[in-house]
């Protein structure tokens, strides 16, 4: 990349806590889901908005998916009023989930198979109004963008697991080709309702779903706060539905974002990837010691997961201890998609 993207900070939330040293603690058990019992994932108390950033009346009218967004934005509000931009220099890319259907909505289902002699009493009593239905993924967008003022070019991505690339792709992209200064990237991971797991088929290896989000801000030159500075050094993205091809096409994406950095994969002191892939996890059968994931912390999260990972990382570069180094991020969707990021650890000597 002809500019350099560095990664500011980072907030997250999960099953594992909302500290991004909370991801390297004792993992978490998953808990048994409400509408199904045999079934069990990483659930979240719905969070409080900070009031002094967001009008009480969001609280009640976004979904707990939408509300997580925010809680994490919220947090990165100091560190992007410290770098002093115009609003207009500011861009804000999104990876949300498409709306299944609000959670609440199964409460009425809940209640009108208790009381079926009422079914529209219990309707009303336990389905939310219209505009909190509808939730608008836009309107979640807004409200950060209002919040945190960021007034320069938007992006949303809705897809279930390659959104939180495509927003981190998008939001370099501004800052490369100079339409913003700085970005913000947000994410969140779909609500634990029936129509999460009504998508596909019950499968053995299906996973274990979590709830959660992921904020990162993203700059144009490298944060002053800190000895050490990450920097997105690549990335790239791939798609076959067809098993056979997945390993030729992986290989393909990894190569292509190593690529920039002249790398081969020998080169990446560290390589994070669910375990739980084998197709994922038999591109790195030659070093598996290599491999780190948050997996077991949090569950699947989704379109938030790559963010929440890369949190980590920022986290983990932040350690005194840390050696300057690469680490290589993959993802593979069960549908096909795979992407790889690569990030760069450096010292702060390097851009100075």
């Amino acid at each position: 990349m002809s500019i350099a993207v560095f990664i500011h900070s980072a907030a997250v939330l999960n099953a594992a806590g909302s500290e991004c040293a909370d991801l390297l603690g004792t993992p978490p058990s998953p808990q048994p889901l409400a509408f199904d019992a045999t079934r069990r994932a990483y659930p979240l108390p719905t969070p409080r908005l900070a009031s002094d950033l967001f009008d009480r009346k969001i609280q009640r009218s976004v979904e707990p998916q939408g509300l997580r967004l925010l809680h994490c934005t919220a947090r990165l509000a100091p560190a992007l009023a410290a770098l002093q931009l115009p609003p207009a220099r500011i861009a804000l890319t999104a990876a949300i989930p498409e709306v299944d259907a609000p959670s609440p909505c199964w409460d009425a289902v809940q209640a009108i198979g208790e009381q079926p002699q009422k079914p529209l009493a219990r309707l009303l009593a336990n389905t939310p109004p219209l505009h909190a239905l509808t939730l608008l993924n836009s309107s979640v967008i807004a409200y950060v963008a209002e919040a945190l003022q960021c007034h320069g070019p938007m992006g949303g991505f809705c897809s279930q697991e390659n959104a939180g690339l495509d927003a981190l792709i998008e939001a370099c992209q501004q800052i490369v080709e100079q339409r913003a200064e700085a970005a913000l990237v947000v994410s969140s991971s779909p609500n634990l309702t029936p129509a999460l797991y009504l998508r596909e088929p019950y499968q053995a290896d299906e996973p274990t779903y979590g709830e959660g989000a992921a904020a990162l801000l993203l700059g144009s030159t490298p944060s002053r706060t800190n000895p050490k500075a990450l920097r997105i050094a690549g990335f790239a993205r791939g798609y076959s539905a067809d098993p056979q091809r997945g390993a030729a096409v992986a290989r393909r994406v990894i190569d292509q974002a190593l690529s920039l950095e002249k790398l081969c994969l020998g080169d990446v002191q560290q390589i994070v990837a669910n375990p739980e892939d084998a197709q994922l996890m038999s591109l790195f059968a030659d070093r598996p010691q290599d491999v780190r994931s948050t997996h077991a912390m949090t569950g699947d999260l989704g379109a938030s997961a790559l963010l929440t990972e890369i949190a980590l990382a920022l986290h983990l570069t932040h350690n005194a201890s840390a050696t300057p180094g690469y680490t290589l991020l993959v993802s593979h969707s069960r549908a096909g998609h795979w992407g790889a990021l690569l990030l760069a650890s450096e010292t702060m000597e390097k851009h100075t």
